[in-house]
């Protein structure tokens, strides 16, 4: 009996251990159900948000929810994540506590991911006084004041998501000194101010600054109407800038200063991003209030300002500054913008000694709308290997050819071709590659046609996610008339592996052109592409 009481003990483990759940949430829920299943799912995500515990994972149905407050903690190993259905999973109110869709606070180790939060009060989505925080995927348009913000939010990562039409300020704000903050990959867009704004706001308290930022790979565009920046950096200190896209916005480009900050912007690198501003636009690069040792490389600073131009930097913050192998316009000041250089009495000063002057026709596939570097451009292998990032705006290789290309994109490698602002892999009719092992099988009765092949795609693959894209499957006649052309897209049907290594399709009513089951492998560790 002690043997047997003493193996139950082990069996059941620590006294208070919790084991990680996954719950749910739908319209029509029961706050009273268990919620472990989409059967028994909760009604309300404040309910949840209530009593979830680190491992935990709330899985939120498509629908229309009231928003929540959320102030428990995840861990390290074990975050608590909101995980919505889809963009159709919606944050129609503001949450019973603070006037913003979803609001984290006094909490660690959350996961916001996929939410819909538009037309709320002030912010979509607020993270204040938190650490290791992560909103991503998300969608926030048309709220009071900001889509994303923060305050005193340490380690905070803002990936993925897309913030527009902030009504009153920003469409990302992280604010009060909150270090390492990561913004990637975002889509920000014709928000009243500044696009991204990090202010260190001394006067809010603690170090007034934020330190160790990393900015990178975002699409920024038609912000600043109100005044502001693309990317605007007031105590900001330490930190990277670099694969961003800033184009066709009203007021600057970056801009590194101070106002509230504890310091001015300091030791901060600019590195590979493409700034094109609109014509009633401010300075591409500006630096001012004692902003000293900054890096501004491998940029294209274009503008369409009848006088403002390049880089702008005032006394105060010329010490240190480094700045070359940029593609520029010609028109820079010395003087916060009061007086213009032109790019040679520029060079005679120190700065851009290997930039050169370069137009949006004679850089970009498409000015305006595609930013991949012609084939002709000058920009292309130009730029130093100093600091460059290991990938583009697209997460593609860099460098490309024979050197590091100056802007976000780099141009596209060879074989690959440009379509729709990404550099993708050509049509297989066009790409050259082979089908290895072709095989067709046909049965008449009951009629069944089966396919297999295999194929060698140069990596980094683009746009090979079959679960999201879908296939396209082609059997040309070998002369005349007939063959077939399927388009299966992404989405229901599908499945991924874990491993991310496998794709499967069923679908047995056959409702794609009589499709019922696709699999599609990746066999890199046989052989890389395949």
């Amino acid at each position: 009996m002690r043997s047997l009481l003493g193996l139950l003990l082990v069996l059941a483990g620590p006294a208070g251990t919790a084991v990680a759940a996954d719950y749910w949430v739908k319209n029509g829920g029961n706050d009273a159900a268990p919620g472990l299943s989409p059967a028994t799912a909760w009604a309300t995500l404040g309910h949840a948000a209530a009593v979830v515990n680190p491992g935990d994972t709330v899985h939120v149905l498509d629908g229309s929810y009231q928003g929540f407050d959320l102030r428990r903690s995840g861990t390290a190993g074990n975050p608590i994540t909101f995980l919505a259905q889809s963009p159709s999973t919606l944050i129609t109110a503001d949450n019973p506590d603070t006037p913003d869709g979803i609001n984290v606070e006094d909490a660690a180790h959350i996961v916001l991911d996929g939410f819909t939060v538009n037309d709320r009060t002030r912010a979509g989505v607020r993270v204040a006084v938190s650490q290791f925080v992560t909103v991503r995927n998300c969608h926030t348009g048309n709220n009071g004041r900001w889509g994303i913000f923060s305050g005193f939010a340490d380690d905070f990562t803002i990936e993925n998501n897309e913030a527009h039409h902030s009504q009153v300020e920003h469409g990302i704000y992280v604010s009060n000194s909150g270090d390492r903050p990561v913004i990637r990959g975002n889509l920000v867009h014709d928000n009243h101010a500044n696009g991204i704004h990090m202010n260190g706001d001394l006067s809010q308290g603690e170090d007034g600054l934020i330190s160790n930022a990393l900015v990178e790979r975002n699409v920024i565009y038609g912000n600043g109407a109100g005044g502001g920046s693309g990317i605007n950096c007031d105590g900001v200190t330490d930190s990277i800038f670099r694969n961003n896209l800033l184009y066709d916005n009203h007021a600057s480009g970056v801009s590194l200063y101070r106002i509230d900050g504890a310091t001015g912007s300091k030791r901060n690198v600019v590195v590979n991003n493409t700034i094109v501003n609109a014509a009633d636009a401010r300075w591409c690069v500006n630096i001012n209030n004692g902003s000293t040792d900054n890096t501004v490389l491998n940029n294209i600073l274009y503008t369409y300002h009848s006088f403002r131009g390049a880089v702008t930097v005032d006394s105060s913050s010329r010490p240190g500054l480094t700045s070359d192998y940029n593609a520029v316009i010609s028109r820079f000041s010395t003087d916060a913008g009061n007086t213009v250089i032109d790019l040679a009495a520029w060079q005679a000063l120190g700065y851009d000694a290997h930039s050169f002057v370069a137009t949006p026709s004679e850089l970009f596939v498409a000015p305006g709308s595609d930013f991949h570097l012609l084939a002709t451009s000058p920009a292309i292998d130009y730029g130093t290997a100093s600091g460059a990032p290991s990938v583009d705006l697209d997460g593609s290789p860099r460098p490309v050819g024979g050197g590091v290309d100056i802007e976000a994109n780099n141009d596209c490698a060879p074989g690959a071709v440009c379509q729709g602002c990404q550099c993708v892999n050509p049509a297989v009719c066009t790409s050259g590659i082979d089908i290895r092992r072709p095989a067709l099988a046909l049965r008449a009765s009951p009629f069944r046609l089966r396919l297999a092949g295999e194929a060698v795609i140069p990596k980094p693959w683009t746009g090979v996610d079959p679960a999201v894209h879908g296939v396209r499957l082609v059997v040309d006649a070998t002369s005349g008339g007939g063959g077939i052309d399927v388009a299966v897209p992404g989405g229901a049907g599908w499945r991924a592996s874990t491993d991310g290594k496998r794709w499967t399709f069923v679908d047995p009513s056959g409702s794609h052109a009589g499709v019922t089951r696709i699999a599609v492998q990746d066999r890199s560790k046989r052989e890389d592409g395949l």
